[in-house]
């Protein structure tokens, strides 16, 4: 997924985005504390709950970040394949490159999302 806003000014996509990212990672899942008598039970426990906490950020985060960017008038776009292949083979400098160059294309490659 990505954001777009046809002719969006890459100082301000890089601005919005910068903002966006940085509300979205100072997200604090709920934390699940497990109590039990019997010490394989707990540990058990406290595992699984370890498990779902971290699932629940990333929904929390990817929750954030959304709202964040639709607020600032983006819309999302879902990937291609190929797309997603090339985004994630970049490095950072370079992803946020061409994620300008998507944000401000006036014809975004892949499907329009529901805000």
């Amino acid at each position: 997924m990505y954001f777009h806003q046809s002719g969006i000014a890459r100082e301000r996509f890089a601005t919005d985005l910068a903002e966006c990212v940085g509300l979205a990672e100072g997200v604090q899942a709920p934390r699940h504390f497990v109590y039990s008598p019997n010490l394989y039970a707990a540990a058990a426990g406290a595992f699984f709950a370890g498990l779902l906490g971290s699932g629940e950020k990333r929904k929390m985060i990817d929750s954030v970040l959304r709202t964040c960017m639709a607020d600032k008038g983006y819309r999302r776009i879902k990937a291609t394949g190929p797309l997603r292949k090339e985004l994630g083979a970049l490095s950072k400098d370079a992803r946020l490159d061409r994620l300008y160059q998507l944000a401000a294309a006036d014809a975004p490659p892949g499907k329009a999302l529901p805000k």
